[in-house]
């Protein structure tokens, strides 16, 4: 089921705008959305990337996870995976430095790298590998020492160059990149990366909108991703 989109205030019990309103001390019904669809008695409230569930009452606040136990579902990943998704649908992949398949593309993935992360550069070795299996990658800056350090301006020179996939690959073997200057995505990349939760480097977002933190290794991800349903991404990431 999906929230309730661009709720008016009118949209939120009385009870549940008093339980925000006490918890806040702000009227957050302008920005949030609700739905009544997902756990019986609970109003889920979504405000930003924050997923949370006010009682109907309006007497009770918990943020955390909510499990369907009949299915083992996680409903709120389900909602948080939603969101990542319609977030990522704003990139645009003519920004992005995308390492192709040579045949038909199975599955594509949004990776948010810094090129001064050695997991990022030991992720970067086995592209050809997830091309190999018909992965698409399309890599998203995300310098952690945000901009004006050393890294943002690198990866400002990747994205500027005239082969931005050499540069990368460069980048990220510490090779020299010639240094550019253009217009660039990086300040939004880095907008967009907070927004979709990511908080270190290597993160992956999955076509499901599944943020996955961390390195892994090509064949473990090539598995998940042919995976029917997928497992819960913390099972990618062990």
């Amino acid at each position: 089921m999906t929230p309730t989109t661009a709720p008016t205030a009118s949209a939120f019990p009385e009870a549940v705008k008093e339980a925000l309103f006490r918890t806040f001390q702000a009227d957050l019904t302008p920005k949030a959305q609700i739905s009544a669809e997902k756990v019986a008695g609970f109003y889920e409230i979504i405000l930003g990337s924050d997923v949370f569930y006010v009682s109907e009452d309006g007497h009770h606040l918990f943020i955390g996870e909510v499990r369907d136990t009949l299915t083992g579902e996680n409903l709120t990943d389900n909602t948080r995976n939603g969101l990542r998704k319609t977030a990522m649908a704003t990139a645009k992949e003519a920004e992005m430095v995308v390492f192709a398949p040579e045949g038909d593309v199975k599955h594509t993935i949004n990776i948010f790298t810094d090129v001064d992360c050695p997991y990022c550069a030991k992720l970067h070795d086995e592209v050809p590998k997830l091309n190999a299996g018909g992965v698409k990658v399309r890599y998203l800056a995300y310098p952690r020492a945000g901009k004006g350090s050393k890294t943002y301006n690198t990866m400002e020179s990747v994205w500027c160059a005239d082969n931005t996939q050499q540069a990368m690959t460069d980048a990220k073997a510490r090779k020299p990149v010639p240094e550019k200057k253009c217009d660039n995505p990086l300040e939004a990349h880095l907008a967009l990366g907070q927004q979709v939760g990511v908080t270190g480097t290597p993160a992956m977002v999955l076509e499901s909108g599944e943020l996955v933190p961390g390195y892994v290794p090509a064949e473990r991800l090539l598995g998940y991703l042919e995976q029917k349903p997928m497992a819960d991404n913390a099972e990618i990431a062990k």
